[in-house]
């Protein structure tokens, strides 16, 4: 019988990297079976020889491991959307290579034009400073 699978693939790899050298590939595949394919960790223990009880123990562990790399994520965008300039808005966008090639160029042309306008800000602040000394 099989439960839900709870982790998507992709983030499955994610963590197998994350652990990599701590888990052998035995117990990293039968929690594989049981986060991702929904297996039982009964079965999944049956399947590599290995007890449910060390089973169990890495799915938690990659459970933990899991709840730690999203709040390190949610801590990254965070950081990343306090510090973009107003008006600007983060994505992540899945399309045609023409497409995605078009907004990176937009994207890289916004983004000189914005660098030019804070040069430009940064020397007429430092020319008043210099205009302003010379007065004192």
């Amino acid at each position: 019988m099989t439960h839900a699978a709870f982790v998507s693939v992709p983030e499955f790899e994610a963590l197998q990297h994350l652990l990599n050298g701590s888990l052998s590939a035995e117990r990293i595949a039968a929690a594989r079976l049981v986060m991702v394919d929904g297996f039982s960790n009964q079965e999944a223990a049956e399947r590599f020889g290995v007890t449910r009880q060390a089973v169990w123990k890495t799915v938690q562990r990659m459970r933990e491991a899991l709840i730690r790399y999203k709040e390190a994520r949610v801590i990254e965008d965070g950081w990343i959307e306090r510090t973009l300039p107003r008006g600007w808005r983060r994505a992540t966008i899945t399309a045609p290579a023409a497409i995605i090639e078009r907004s990176q160029a937009d994207a890289e042309a916004a983004h000189k034009a914005r660098m030019n306008q804070v040069a430009e800000a940064e020397a007429a602040l430092l020319a008043t400073v210099h205009r302003r000394r010379g007065t004192d």
